[in-house]
């Protein structure tokens, strides 16, 4: 038997799982972008580990010193499929950081209230940064594009999160996002799904967890997703690659990093988007 999480139905056989995700597959794709998720472990995707990873990188991003007074908490990765069939692919987070700069919070657990607010978003600087998952204590192999949160260390507001970050306290981040546009992959060799067949091998080889999964027969490739009011610390997130990253030494670059220009935004306004996250279940 064949068990499809999207359909929630299992099959007999792999042909009528992918028919039924061929027929299906535009909803399926339709729903994904009309959630909003966040990280939590047990309940989304994307969640990072924050750890401190300083004396072992020895280096800088390339093209940007890492300052000490500064922390830059990762959020988000690429290139990890979750229990979701999602995989975000490089470049997804491209768009958002750019039109989001200085208009996402770092709070705690999701929780969009004053009161709970690490840093103010006119304190977040938003970095794309290329960095090795060996980096973040994670076992595969190349990098991953994380999303970068920059901040002052003198700028976190809560005393709370200030001993978390000084004491190197366990504790992992989530991203609260938007599917923006995702592609259906599949492993079929129907005639019929030769497009999505195309997808899989293009997208299956960036796949870094595959010793994850007994088989990926299907996933969904996601090629541009938006970062939506603010990431949270929390306790347990979803996804452990990510790093609380401090460097020591400023004598050899390892990372490469696009980092993104303050433009103008043509999305909605804060307040709109805090009406819109109201009508809307977190999965």
């Amino acid at each position: 038997m064949y068990k499809c999480k999207e359909l929630n139905t299992e099959f007999e056989s792999k042909a009528e799982m992918f028919k039924s995700l061929r027929d299906n597959h535009k909803d399926i794709i339709a729903a994904k972008k009309a959630q909003i998720y966040n990280s939590k472990r047990g309940e989304n995707k994307g969640g990072i580990k924050v750890v401190s990873i300083n004396n072992k990188l020895n280096g800088t991003i390339k093209g940007l010193d890492i300052d000490d007074d500064y922390y830059y908490v990762a959020v988000n990765t690429t290139r990890i499929l979750d229990s979701h069939e999602d995989v975000s692919i490089d470049g997804s987070w491209s768009k958002t950081a750019k039109e989001q700069q200085g208009k996402v919070y770092l709070v705690f657990n999701h929780d969009f209230d004053p009161t709970k607010v690490i840093v103010a978003k006119e304190d977040i600087e938003i970095l794309l940064v290329k960095i090795p998952f060996s980096a973040l204590n994670r076992p595969y192999e190349g990098d991953t594009e994380a999303l970068i949160y920059k901040f002052r260390k003198d700028k976190v507001i809560s005393p709370l999160a200030k001993t978390w970050f000084e004491r190197k306290l366990d504790i992992e981040a989530s991203v609260r996002l938007r599917y923006i546009k995702i592609l259906y992959a599949a492993n079929s060799d129907e005639p019929e799904d030769k497009e999505f067949k195309k997808n899989y091998e293009k997208y299956y080889p960036i796949i870094a967890n595959k010793e994850d999964f007994k088989e990926i027969h299907y996933f969904y490739a996601v090629l541009e997703q938006q970062n939506i009011l603010e990431s949270s610390l929390v306790l347990a997130g979803s996804n452990g690659a990510t790093g609380l990253i401090q460097g020591e030494s400023k004598d050899q670059p390892l990372f490469s990093t696009d980092k993104t220009d303050n433009e103008p935004s043509e999305q909605d306004t804060q307040k709109d988007l805090i009406n819109e996250i109201k009508n809307y279940k977190f999965i």
